[in-house]
């Protein structure tokens, strides 16, 4: 059966963990090393290590919401999303786990919650259905994952025979 939820998780899988027409960030980030995560070309705003730290806080962010809790952001503005922890193979390590972590929980809420679950509006002020933000929280992973594919490249840490290129 073809339903609004099994579209989302199959759109959820190809940007987070199976590669279709492009990469999925999970396998971007795939077998990097701390200081891989860390580099970033001259002039480049954020590195892959930041920009997997701001996915996960907004992903995060929506997992708490999904649940039904207000979350509230801590922080000042978005740039504040793109850190990096302990500037460790360790600590790179630690960051994809709570990546994974947090994508994991997410698409189990999505694939348990009843249908009716995502005609409902994200909140009062984000008065929108949750299944438009879920398919715009897909497309930003996705976006994002694009970002750390090309920083790969410029890097020359990508094998194009872990995905497209």
């Amino acid at each position: 059966m073809n339903t609004l939820k099994r579209y989302l998780l199959e759109q959820f899988d190809r940007c987070y963990s199976q590669n279709g027409w492009f990469v999925a960030i999970r396998n971007a980030v795939d077998g990097l090393t701390a200081e891989e995560a860390l580099w970033k070309p001259e002039g480049a705003d954020n590195s892959i290590w930041q920009t997997l730290s701001h996915l996960t806080y907004y992903n995060y962010a929506y997992v708490e919401r999904f649940k039904g809790y207000d979350f509230e952001y801590d922080i000042a503005d978005n740039d504040a999303t793109f850190t990096a922890g302990e500037r460790t193979d360790e600590g790179w390590a630690a960051e994809v786990t709570r990546f994974d972590a947090v994508m994991n929980e997410f698409r189990g809420l999505i694939e348990k919650a009843d249908e009716s679950k995502l005609d409902e509006l994200v909140s009062a002020q984000n008065a929108r259905p949750w299944a438009s933000l879920i398919a715009d929280i897909n497309a930003h992973n996705a976006y994002h994952a694009g970002q750390i594919l090309m920083l790969r490249k410029l890097q020359g840490s990508w094998d194009r025979v872990r995905g497209v290129s």
